[in-house]
């Protein structure tokens, strides 16, 4: 059975590795808006694997365990 394709987040090939952009580049879209930075828009990309289809990046899951300020991160 295959999946339904969902929400196809931004990614770029930087050195032959596979880049993808943090789900909170779009709160509206992403499943934890909540842990993006206050002005809304996160522009983290981390490197990921193939099979990868969305990314929560070290700053959001940061806040999302801390309960640091939005700002300071």
């Amino acid at each position: 059975m295959s999946k339904e394709p969902g929400t196809v987040w931004k990614t770029k090939e930087k050195d032959g590795r596979r880049m993808m952009i943090c789900q909170n580049s779009n709160p509206e879209l992403s499943k934890y808006p909540q842990w993006g930075p206050s002005d809304g828009v996160c522009e983290e990309w981390a490197e990921v694997g193939d099979e990868t289809v969305s990314l929560t990046c070290w700053r959001c899951a940061t806040r999302s365990v801390r309960g640091i300020d939005n700002d300071r991160i």
